[in-house]
């Protein structure tokens, strides 16, 4: 028999996995928000009746129980439920934050509860889309030893794929996820703006390197990196890099230190794929270097 799941906080991730649990033959026992408008919205579409906006209802009779609110609640609503004694020995506690580590769930502790983290990592726009990309998600996971066989059976129920981390490398993890997603919105921001001092619309100009990006990315996927790695630095064509620093200083010097930071870690890159000769790097790094 599978355990049974309570959820505190009912946002994008919350929702999702209540249905996606329930679906797979957890018992979700309840589910807690802060307004009991929200926690009824998420028990009709998990398929559930019982919901409250008060954690400790549900929490008690839990083997599992998921917090899935704001990075910045997990900790009090931990508190909250294991100073009132609302947890039972022996039973599970993890958040789904990519930020922190178990760690903040260790109130947990003085009920005899074990604590977990267990974060999808993607980007989610919605439940809906949540619904769709969690099957086939890597799910990185961190905690009491206790704990981690449970979550590994949650993520092959869930049809993910087990990336486990260590607790400290918690922020470690979570930096090099925001590189990959955040960043990359950040540097096609950048590209539009570089567009945009030459007259290009932003839309035109998104429509024009989408193209681009994508099969950037077909290219990691089939050769990997550093292999993909094409331009100007891989091919240690000084000159060009020259034009584009002399451009964007002309432009806009905000742009222009951007790309500069840029091109310096992109030399890295380039002299591992071997593309780059040791001489043309440390005449990049001269140029790119002066401030």
């Amino acid at each position: 028999m599978k355990p049974k799941v309570a959820i505190v906080g009912c946002g994008i991730v919350g929702p999702a996995l209540g249905k996606l649990l329930s679906q797979s033959g957890y018992g979700i026992i309840g589910v807690a928000s802060r307004t009991l408008a929200s926690a009824e919205k998420t028990a009709h579409f998990i398929g559930i009746s019982n919901y409250t906006d008060d954690p400790l209802y549900i929490s008690k009779d839990a083997d599992i129980i998921f917090i899935t609110t704001p990075d910045s609640a997990i900790k009090a609503v931990c508190e909250k439920i294991a100073k009132s004694c609302g947890l039972s020995s022996g039973s599970i506690v993890t958040h789904c934050s990519g930020a922190l580590s178990s760690e903040i769930l260790s109130s947990a502790h003085t009920c005899g509860a074990y604590i977990a983290s267990l974060h999808p990592l993607q980007s989610f726009a919605s439940v809906e889309n949540a619904l769709k990309i969690i099957p086939g998600s890597y799910f990185s996971f961190e905690g009491d030893k206790e704990a981690i066989p449970i979550l590994k059976q949650i993520i092959k129920d869930l049809e993910g794929i087990e990336l486990e981390i260590s607790t400290e490398g918690k922020a470690l993890y979570h930096a090099a996820a925001s590189v990959a997603s955040n960043f990359l919105i950040t540097l096609m921001n950048l590209a539009l703006d570089i567009c945009g001092l030459i007259g290009i619309s932003r839309s035109n100009a998104f429509k024009a390197l989408l193209p681009l990006i994508q099969g950037s990315l077909k290219n990691i996927e089939s050769v990997g990196i550093p292999a993909a790695l094409t331009g100007p630095i891989a091919r240690g064509d000084v000159e060009i890099v020259k034009s584009h620093i002399a451009s964007l200083e002309s432009e806009d010097p905000r742009l222009s230190y951007l790309y500069k930071i840029l091109a310096l870690y992109t030399i890295n890159v380039a002299l591992a794929k071997g593309t780059l000769k040791q001489d043309k790097a440390n005449e990049l790094r001269s140029i790119l270097s002066t401030s």
